[in-house]
């Protein structure tokens, strides 16, 4: 549970700087600009209660999330019911996308109007036993209540850049060399808090994902089911890939996968395809090159650890390699 503790320190340490030097700076340049201490707090309380209310109708309308009946795929809701009793956690409605993509996430204000959205390319692609285990790591999600976290961080950098855009427009066209000049530099410096928040946002994101692989790693007791379930979605979306440039990091980050950086995924779990078949032996190094073979070498190695709201697939499939090995160890004492 080493790994567990250790990421949940990187989880708090990166929350405290998100708020720390937003909240910090965000003030900093209202208070500059003219605005009184209530104005800012009116302002921030406003803009955040606005994000929380209308998100989830925003992302049930542009994913066009149906939602099944009762009687609609029993044995999807008899999982979602049985992962949901073991987490102690209301159940959530089940939500289907036509998306052809594989994917799942889950969103909502709260755990008890919580909902599970399910990509109808997630269901083509793996099995019961996989899906199950996709099923755990959203259940995952709804217990730590990661949906409502993000939504309440990513209210930072979204704030930094309304104030960075709105005040380096009034810099360009307001009136006065000196209030221009000024008005920039308060822009610019807005624009730097946004850029670093936003970073640390991900950073959250990344953490959540790898807490959410280990609790449905520890839930199904089967972590080589998730692990197969990732290497499938990841090959499925880089073979005919949708492009997600549109997406944003938070609507990416509700997501199992992030199919922005597919190509670069492939790339990694080619690299690292020995240690990858401790836990997939059947894993195909010829597969993942025809694959390879059609996609471009994109963003640079940095961009993308820096960028990417999940971790690397084949450093969460060692992951749950090393849980899978913590099991077996346990099992026979």
């Amino acid at each position: 549970m080493f790994m567990a503790a250790t990421l949940t320190l990187k989880l708090y340490i990166a929350l405290f700087l998100v708020f720390a030097i937003g909240f910090g700076v965000i003030t900093t340049v209202l208070f500059l600009l003219g605005a009184t201490f209530y104005i800012i707090l009116v302002f921030a309380v406003f803009y955040f209660a606005l994000q929380w209310y209308i998100s989830p109708t925003i992302i049930r309308f542009s994913a066009r999330l149906r939602y099944i009946k009762d009687d609609e795929m029993p044995w999807l809701h008899e999982i979602v019911q049985d992962l949901a009793k073991e987490a102690k956690v209301p159940v959530p409605k089940i939500a289907i996308s036509k998306s052809p993509v594989p994917n799942a996430f889950v969103f909502g204000r709260s755990r008890k109007g919580a909902t599970l959205a399910i990509n109808q390319g997630l269901l083509d692609t793996l099995n019961h036993d996989e899906v199950k285990a996709v099923i755990a790591h959203e259940i995952g999600h709804i217990k730590h209540n990661d949906f409502a976290v993000m939504t309440f961080i990513s209210f930072i950098p979204m704030l930094a850049m309304l104030i960075a855009e709105n005040v380096l427009f009034f810099g360009m066209f307001g009136r006065g060399r000196n209030q221009n000049a000024y008005a920039m530099l308060i822009g610019m410096a807005a624009f730097l808090v946004y850029l670093v928040t936003e970073l640390l946002t991900l950073v959250v994101s990344r953490t959540r994902e790898s807490l959410a692989d280990e609790y449905s790693a520890y839930t199904t007791q089967q972590p080589e089911l998730l692990a197969s379930a990732l290497y499938k979605i990841t090959y499925a979306q880089a073979a005919a890939p949708q492009s997600s440039a549109s997406a944003g990091s938070t609507e990416r980050a509700l997501c199992i996968s992030d199919s922005y950086f597919s190509g670069k995924e492939l790339i990694g779990l080619d690299k690292h395809i020995a240690e990858l078949k401790s836990i997939l032996p059947n894993i195909s190094e010829s597969e993942i090159r025809a694959a390879l073979g059609k996609k471009e070498n994109g963003a640079k190695n940095i961009m993308t650890a820096l960028f990417s709201t999940h971790p690397p697939t084949y450093k969460r499939i060692l992951d749950l390699a090393h849980i899978k090995n913590e099991i077996g160890k346990t099992g026979k004492e």
